[in-house]
């Protein structure tokens, strides 16, 4: 108030545009009367202006209270925005009232988009705006005194909406971070109480999370070798659980960091997935795997103990897919290297019983490999040729040569020990990287 006093009194403003002679002349003669004049009517000014922002905005008006705090917010920024044109005051430097930066914080926790309150501010400017241009156009006569007023008045109006508007925003993103940090950590530590098997109260539990744990959920690891641009942020990442939940049908899905290149993820319907649960995520309808990004997958399972389950079976199938070769990775269900992930655990051991089985087989080179692969498929097709054929695009007579090229490398025939045949063949595409991870103990 002595700021003002003087002011009035004659003291040079802070605004510089108003310190040009001819400005200042207009300012005191014209704008500081109806500055005056508005800083009075500040509450019907407000009441008008939340009335045309509750036509255009709806959303932000669900009871009874947001509508009053809404009042009580335009009201005092409309009392500044006098107060400042009455003491000329320089608009760069207001701040927003106490009760605007209530209204931000509480828009963060109800999730009210920022943009709603950006056509808020929009809208009020325009109302003021109006106001203030009406009580011009009938306090003067037309004239150059006139034409500078109201671009005074504007000028101001646009910096003082504009400074509003910057400090709102910066406003709600300290407390939209706040917040979700506060609820990522919530989140997390539910996710390790579940996965820790700490907690049976599925309901807080579900709470917590924000999460059904009731329903049927399939568990997914998505990760990255290589940082490499924003496609492999977790946020991306995380988007990719998301995408890969949407196209599935499923109702739900959450994610959680394990890593600064990896995420676990999970998505939930009330249905069941079934087991037979296919990705055919880079099909004619475009994938949803960004480059160099892969996904391990875990089972459908219900319940709490299902999300652990479909979780520890994603664990496994990314153990797999980190020992085939990075360009064959895509997805990597558990389904289809389940007996590989159980006979990996111990590196040597399974590097032992795979060079033991298939002897000349297990060579490294090309044609060995791919004599070992047809054998493979051949036995997993119940030795029909033909299916075989098929899967692997070459003629029936081709897989007949290989088998038998196949078993003449094996020294014996493929009807001796099938098992131990079948699970080596099983594992053989993951015997170099997992010597190279015995050799390193890890």
């Amino acid at each position: 108030m002595a700021m003002m006093k003087r002011a009035i009194e004659g003291a040079e403003p802070e605004w510089p545009p108003l310190r040009e002679a001819t400005a200042e002349r207009a300012w005191r003669d014209v704008l500081q009367p109806i500055a005056g004049s508005l800083r009075q009517s500040a509450a019907a000014v407000a009441a008008d202006t939340v009335s045309l922002v509750r036509g255009e905005v709806p959303e932000l008006f669900v009871d009874a209270q947001t509508v009053d705090e809404a009042m009580s917010s335009t009201e005092e920024s409309v009392r500044l925005f006098a107060q400042l044109l009455e003491v000329g005051g320089n608009p760069a430097h207001s701040d927003l009232p106490p009760s605007t930066l209530a209204i931000m914080r509480s828009a963060v926790w109800r999730q009210i988009p920022l943009s709603w309150h950006s056509r808020f501010y929009r809208l009020a400017q325009e109302h003021v705006w109006r106001w203030l241009h009406s009580r011009i156009l009938e306090e003067t006569s037309e004239g150059p005194e006139r034409a500078l007023a109201v671009d005074l008045a504007t000028t101001m109006l646009l910096q003082f909406v504009d400074r509003a508007m910057t400090r709102a925003d910066e406003a709600y993103e300290v407390e939209r971070e706040t917040w979700l940090q506060g609820a990522a950590a919530s989140r997390g530590a539910a996710i390790d109480d579940v996965l820790a098997d700490r907690d049976q109260d599925v309901r807080s539990l579900s709470e917590r999370l924000r999460y059904d744990l009731t329903r049927h959920h399939v568990g997914v690891i998505v990760w990255s070798d290589h940082w490499s641009d924003s496609a492999t942020s977790l946020p991306a990442l995380s988007e990719v659980v998301a995408a890969i939940a949407r196209a599935h049908g499923a109702e739900s899905s959450i994610t959680h960091p394990l890593g600064s290149l990896a995420v676990a993820g999970w998505f939930s319907s009330r249905r069941d997935f079934g087991p037979d649960l296919v990705f055919n995520l880079g099909e004619k309808g475009g994938s949803v795997l960004p480059e160099g990004v892969k996904v391990a997958v875990g089972q459908s399972a219900h319940g709490i103990d299902g999300f652990r389950l479909t979780h520890t079976q994603a664990g496994h199938a990314r153990r797999v897919a980190a020992l085939l070769p990075p360009e064959e990775v895509g997805v990597t269900r558990y389904q289809d290297v389940a007996v590989t992930a159980l006979c990996v655990a111990d590196p040597e051991h399974a590097t032992r019983f795979v060079r033991q089985t298939l002897g000349a087989l297990a060579v490294d080179d090309e044609s060995t490999f791919r004599l070992a692969m047809t054998l493979h498929v051949y036995l997993r097709e119940n030795r029909s040729r033909a299916r075989a054929a098929t899967e692997l695009s070459v003629h029936p007579n081709t897989v007949n040569y290989r088998v038998r090229q196949a078993e003449e490398l094996l020294g014996r025939s493929i009807d001796e020990n099938s098992l131990e045949l079948r699970v080596a063949l099983t594992m053989l595409p993951v015997l170099k990287r997992l010597d190279k991870t015995r050799s390193s103990g890890g």
